[in-house]
């Protein structure tokens, strides 16, 4: 997602090591395992980091910020750098030029997976 990739790569870079990758889950679950894309609406209600996809604008507001796992296991330097960075670039178009095509998606991959294992 655009946030992590342009903004706020330090939650990318530690989820990638406290979570196991999907295929070491597969093998520690055993059995038959599916994994399900979960598409993010656009107006959903639970205002996780993945919901902000097609609201930049959430990124400047505390309380949303402050509801997400995400800007919380950060700290304060680094959420000021990407709230100062997201705001510059929303107010002089940068956001949009590279991202205003997903305000008009329904919903959106932004990487939720629902891992699902069944004894064979």
């Amino acid at each position: 997602m655009w946030l992590m990739k342009d903004y706020l790569p330090e939650v990318a870079d530690l989820d990638r090591r406290i979570f196991p990758d999907i295929k070491r889950l597969a093998t520690w679950l055993g059995g038959r395992t599916r994994i399900d894309v979960i598409p993010i609406p656009r107006d959903t209600c639970d205002w996780t980091l993945m919901s902000f996809w097609a609201h930049p604008e959430r990124v400047l507001d505390a309380s949303a910020r402050n509801a997400t796992s995400g800007f919380a296991r950060m700290s304060t330097d680094v959420v000021e750098r990407v709230v100062a960075s997201v705001e510059r670039d929303l107010h002089d178009g940068t956001w949009d030029a590279r991202h205003g095509h997903l305000r008009k998606l329904d919903e959106y991959d932004a990487g939720l997976r629902l891992v699902v294992s069944t004894k064979t």
